[in-house]
Formats: structure tokens, C-alpha cells, sequence
């Protein structure tokens, strides 16, 4: 079943919550174009504006094609005054085999929803998915100067985790 449930956000939006579904490129695409400049530099790494739209298509293609055994992938939706549907967040996990059990994880959340919980409530969920699957550990690389995900993992409360700093990154690992 794909379908996770509802969650309402701090400010009173209500999203729908569930995994990511071969098909949802479209849906990945249009969020992508969606985020700010300075959110897509602090999720993917990179400045994107020069990206073509065919790598943007091809990358969210791949995205939403995942092996349940070693990705899960959450998108919370929601209709919008031109009656659509469209994607305010994605959280995804992704392990190398089925015997590892640390996976990295990424989550981005569209500007107009950022700091309402939902980025909190998708990893959550995630870490809950993760435990079924014996994986212990989750990773992540983040830009140093990524303050919003540093305070998140603050806000969760989170024990034993771990940080390392190399050029300009924070590779950080932590317990489920």
C-alpha cells in the first residue's frame, strides 16, 4: 500500500504522506522546479540552474523507479488552487545490498513548507521503515552551512550521532 496517511503541518496545512511510485517523475520534476535557488544548492550540492531539463527528467525517472529492498522514498502532496497535485516534500533512504545496514538519506522540502514539521515527520517515518528493513544507522553528506538541517537533527533529540567535516561538508551518522 502506498498510501501513509495525513499530516498536518505546524502552520495548518494538511498534506498526504506516501511512498514514491513508479510514474512520479512528473511529479519530482515540477518540485524540483519549484525549489528555490539556495534549497536545491543546500540539497543537491550544486548550484542547478544550467541543469538541461532532459538530465532533470532522467534523474527524477531513476528516482521514482526505486527497489523497495534498498530505497524507500516518502513525497507529501497536496492540491493546489489550479487543482493539481503537487509534491511540498520528498524524503528518501537508499542502501547499496540488502545485507548493509546504514543507508544514506536526503530529504528536501519546498520553500513554502519549510520549517512546519513535515521535514521532521518524513524522516520519522522513514527511520520507522528503515528498522524493518535491520538497517541501524542512517548517513547523510550536508553543506556546512545547511543551519535549518543542522537544527533539525538538534530538534529530534537524537543520541550518539556522529559528525565529520571535510571541505566545506558535514558527513553525519546516526543511530535509528
Amino acid at each position: 500500500m502506498s498510501y501513509i496517511g495525513d499530516f498536518t503541518t505546524h502552520s495548518g496545512q494538511t498534506v498526504k504522506l506516501r511512498l514514491v511510485k513508479k510514474g512520479d517523475a512528473a511529479l519530482l520534476v515540477d518540485m524540483f522546479y519549484r525549489l528555490s535557488p539556495e534549497t536545491k544548492r543546500l540539497r543537491f550540492h550544486l548550484y542547478t540552474i544550467k541543469i538541461p531539463e532532459e538530465q532533470v527528467w532522467q534523474e527524477a525517472e531513476k528516482l521514482s523507479d526505486l527497489d523497495p529492498q534498498l530505497q524507500v522514498a516518502i513525497v507529501a502532496t497536496t492540491f493546489e488552487k489550479d487543482g493539481r497535485e503537487h509534491a511540498v516534500a520528498v524524503a528518501r533512504f537508499v542502501r547499496q545490498t540488502v545485507e548493509d545496514t546504514e543507508a544514506e538519506v536526503a530529504v528536501v522540502v519546498r520553500d513554502d513548507f519549510q520549517r512546519r514539521g513535515l521535514g521532521k515527520r518524513l524522516l520519522l517515518i522513514l527511520a520507522d521503515r528503515a528498522r524493518e528493513l535491520e538497517i541501524t544507522h542512517f548517513t547523510a553528506w550536508v553543506v556546512d552551512n545547511n543551519i535549518r538541517l543542522m537544527k533539525l537533527i538538534k530538534d529530534m533529540e537524537l543520541k550518539n550521532v556522529e559528525s565529520e567535516a571535510r571541505h566545506g561538508q558535514r558527513k553525519i551518522r546516526v543511530p535509528l
